[in-house]
């Protein structure tokens, strides 16, 4: 039989490594979590192999916008974390003219972004509506609770471009700081 005063100290630590382990879990679940970047769709504000801490909490009581560079589900792969910044916001409409795509604020915002992009045919992948506005133009006005999301390295990115707006409950969290490398180490910035 194990004498009691061995037992306590064995206990003790038992009692505080589930706790621990419990805080841990609650904080990669809902608080945040790093990630390692694959792919250069980012490329140059985030790199393949480099390691951000994402921020999931920011999601749930913040609001998300442009700007914002987000983890989200594939929206053809749910397995897969995917990682882009956001362009437009539910209310915008995205319009492509050519060559280039152009972000004409909802609400708020008093100049459109217009910026030169490779645009993609299939772009309301989300079964989005897209309305033409004369040759080589199409446009689609994002609903609530969806979200235009872009490659920084816009000729090698798979994005809304290609599968429609982001669902705001596909999307886990801000990309906030990049924690390796070590010499690149710092807030992920627009």
């Amino acid at each position: 039989m194990t004498p009691p005063r061995l037992l306590r100290p064995i206990l003790r630590f038992t009692r505080t490594a589930a706790i621990a382990a419990a805080l841990a879990w609650l904080v990669m679940a809902y608080g945040a979590q790093v990630y390692r970047i694959q792919g250069s769709s980012m490329a140059p504000t985030l790199r393949s192999g480099e390691r951000v801490l994402v921020n999931k909490v920011g999601m749930r009581l913040a609001s998300i916008t442009r700007d914002d560079v987000v983890l989200f589900r594939d929206p053809s792969n749910e397995a897969t974390v995917m990682v882009k910044r956001v362009i437009a916001v539910p209310g915008d409409t995205v319009r492509f003219l050519g060559d280039e795509v152009e972000v004409l604020p909802g609400s708020g915002a008093s100049r459109p972004l217009q910026e030169v992009v490779t645009p993609v045919a299939n772009a309301a992948g989300s079964g989005g509506p897209l309305a033409a506005r004369g040759p080589g133009s199409v446009s689609m006005t994002l609903a609530a609770g969806e979200y235009f999301v872009l490659g920084d390295n816009r000729s090698g990115s798979s994005d809304s471009r290609h599968w429609g707006a982001v669902s705001r409950d596909a999307i886990l969290g801000e990309a906030v700081i990049r924690v390796f490398p070590w010499r690149r180490i710092g807030f992920v910035t627009p």
